[in-house]
């Protein structure tokens, strides 16, 4: 009898994985500015249905940086309402990858949603005022492996990692919810 139910769990839990129909909403941001890097950080989500909100989000950049790091990770709320480690934690160099001397894959998508909705798309240094405009995770850039649930993402971004002492220049984190989408119910008239 257990044997059966188990089955019929993985059985949805595959059929989930399979689903094309996930969305990933954006529940919350934070952006964290470190003095003596970056100033005036400022984050705001805006919600245009049930499914989609977009993020605006600006920073000044105090000094310029020539070498700048990520770390990326992703978390996943438990049951005891704790956030994981969910198979993500990656360090990329962002130079090298607007360079195209870096191919990661998470560091290619990064790259994309940074070039599609940011300043944030040339090569190194950065200085002046950064800006993202209406930035959302794109489902057709992220893989569907992700189960349903709420999760934490967190972009910690670093000047001179490869070099120490790597200095700490702020950080983003999203909170992210990947949820079937929900459909509206019209009068019919």
């Amino acid at each position: 009898m257990h044997s059966i139910v188990l089955v019929v769990f993985n059985l949805n839990t595959i059929c989930q994985l399979c689903d094309s129909s996930v969305v990933y909403k954006l529940k919350n941001i934070e952006c964290l500015a470190m003095p003596g890097y970056s100033a005036n950080a400022s984050c705001r989500l805006k919600a245009l249905n049930w499914n989609k909100a977009v993020a605006q989000m600006d920073v000044d950049l105090v000094n310029p940086l020539h070498n700048i790091s990520i770390q990326f990770q992703v978390f996943k709320r438990d049951y005891s309402n704790k956030f994981q480690p969910f198979l993500i934690d990656v360090i990329l160099n962002v130079c090298d990858l607007l360079a195209r001397r870096s191919f990661m894959p998470y560091g290619l998508i990064i790259l994309k949603i940074a070039k599609k909705f940011s300043n944030f798309n040339h090569s190194c240094p950065f200085a002046g005022h950064l800006f993202a405009r209406d930035a959302y995770l794109d489902e057709s850039l992220f893989p569907n492996f992700f189960p349903l649930g709420l999760y934490k993402m967190n972009v910690t971004i670093m000047e001179n990692y490869a070099k120490p002492p790597s200095t700490h220049v702020g950080g983003i984190v999203w909170y992210v919810q990947a949820m079937q989408p929900i459909q509206t119910k019209r009068k019919p008239k």
